[in-house]
């Protein structure tokens, strides 16, 4: 090279990420060696006080099993150490989509290349009445405003505290919403002896995902484990003594004592400032398959603010770090960044499994094991309707229904059956069916309580890891949380830890 030779070194891209929870982190995790090698300036805007942390899992230190730092997923020193822009307690007021710009509270400008909108999901809070009393008298007629202290939406990590202090102080909980979110709400504050009542508008609980007989049974299973159950109501009125929340009021007219009033009454996408930016938005911000808005091809959307290539958000971790990497991959071909491939311990690559397959519910619970997947409210006894197959042990606190068509496995729901929804969550994961005599699974239900996994077998749906990338890092791991480091198994909802620790004990005996 002589001496007048110039070499021309491109700026660093400025990416922005408007949000910090885990879908954000998993997209950082992705563009990190970009980063470090200086090719991205990298900028994280967070709107809590906390870093990015395992929201799934606020329940568990709802009810004191998890401290709030057992949550948490990023360090924000390492990734200021190694380059990363990280601002918390950091609200976004506009997006300048002419400037190409973010505007915060307080008047900071941080400018863009690429935008990157990772902000989640919203509670929806419905409308109530509020009867005022002070000592014991009614203090004002009702109305429809100044909701007392005592109401919240089990959202964050400051409403899992505030529920943690009412639960240590055994104070009487209302949960409202009878969903996936409202049934482990209820179910875990139960679990730790607290007085709890789950009332939710349908006839039964989870009665959008499952069937109506396994919404029975799932009623009768969590009467058992100590939730008082109010089914087909609805709050109307919430009583206010003294400011505080001391009682509600249902539309079965009866009058239940509570301390707090737990929403969990369904979410919405947080997608206000990219409407606001004319961003095309519906049930979130649309985009397309690689999760690039339609509208404005410098910003993406992943996670549940984002319908991707037409699909709604599904309030699912996996789906989430799909869309993370989706757009990792993206990113990098538009701004012409050689990325790095991740592999495990065995130096395979490690990639999430997205596929076609069906998005399965695990309900988080100490005492309970259910799952569902895809349709299950299909009647049996229609000639035109898909295969139904079902099988239920009430008195056992079991049942098990299949729904297929063809080759296609649309739905499956199981209650108090571990095997055969790990059997099955597989199958559905996969796009696969399971064996063509369903008593099968019944028979292997009772000789074993676990899924016999292939190598090549999904160990972790959330993060999309097998069982032998699993295993590899378990051999060179002493906790879960080495595990989840090493191939990030066990690092989403939880539910795969009593598995991942069966494959520690060899190494730790």
């Amino acid at each position: 090279m002589s001496p007048t030779t110039r070499v021309t070194v491109a700026p660093a891209a400025r990416l922005v990420v408007l949000g910090f929870g885990p879908v954000a982190a998993r997209l950082v995790d992705e563009l990190l060696e970009e980063v470090i090698a200086g090719r991205i300036r990298l900028t994280i805007v967070g709107a809590e006080p906390e870093p990015a942390y395992q929201r799934i899992r606020i329940g568990d230190v709802s009810v004191g099993r998890l401290r709030p730092e057992d949550l948490a997923v990023s360090d924000v020193k390492q990734l200021r150490d190694l380059g990363v822009t990280v601002l918390t307690s950091a609200r976004a007021t506009e997006i300048d989509r002419a400037a190409q710009r973010v505007l915060l509270e307080g008047g900071d400008v941080v400018p863009y290349d690429r935008l990157v909108l990772a902000t989640g999901a919203e509670p929806l809070m419905p409308t109530l009445e509020v009867e005022t009393r002070r000592a014991g008298a009614i203090d004002a007629e009702v109305r429809v405003s100044q909701l007392p202290e005592g109401i919240m939406a089990l959202r964050d990590m400051g409403d899992a505290l505030r529920l943690a202090a009412a639960v240590r102080r055994a104070e009487p909980v209302v949960v409202l919403g009878g969903g996936v979110l409202g049934v482990e709400a209820a179910l875990a504050i139960a679990e730790v002896g607290s007085p709890v009542t789950l009332v939710h508008r349908g006839n039964v609980p989870m009665g959008r995902q499952i069937d109506a007989d396994a919404g029975m049974l799932l009623r009768r299973e969590l009467i058992s484990a100590g939730v008082k159950v109010r089914a087909a109501a609805d709050i109307t009125t919430v009583v206010s003594e003294s400011g505080r929340l001391s009682a509600v009021r249902t539309s079965l007219g009866e009058k239940i004592p509570a301390s707090l009033l737990v929403l969990c009454t369904g979410v919405r996408a947080r997608d206000g400032l990219a409407a606001e930016a004319g961003l095309s938005t519906r049930w979130g911000v649309m985009t397309d398959a690689y999760c690039r808005s339609i509208t404005d091809p410098r910003i993406f959307a992943i996670g549940d603010c984002a319908t991707v290539d037409g699909r709604e958000p599904t309030g699912l971790i996996a789906p989430g770090w799909a869309h993370a990497e989706t757009a990792a991959e993206a990113l990098c071909a538009e701004l012409s960044l050689s990325r790095g491939v991740e592999r495990d311990a065995s130096g395979s690559p490690v990639r999430m499994r997205a596929g076609t397959g069906l998005d399965v519910i695990l309900v988080k619970s100490k005492t309970l094991n259910v799952a569902c997947a895809g349709t299950t409210d299909v009647d049996p006894w229609d000639p035109d309707s898909p295969s139904v197959s079902t099988w239920s042990d009430p008195k056992a606190g079991q049942y098990l229904r299949i729904v297929s068509e063809h080759d296609r496995l649309l739905g499956f729901v199981s209650v108090g059956m571990p095997r055969s929804a790990a059997e099955l969550a597989m199958h559905a994961g996969r796009g696969t069916m399971p064996v063509a005599d369903r008593t099968a699974l019944l028979a292997a239900e009772h000789a074993t309580r676990e899924a016999q996994l292939g190598p090549d077998d999904v160990l972790c749906r959330c993060a999309g890891t097998t069982l032998s990338q699993v295993e590899d890092a378990a051999g060179c791991a002493s906790s879960v949380a080495e595990v989840g480091e090493a191939c990030r198994a066990g690092t989403g909802c939880g539910t795969c830890h009593s598995q991942i620790e069966k494959l520690l004990q060899p190494a730790q005996a």
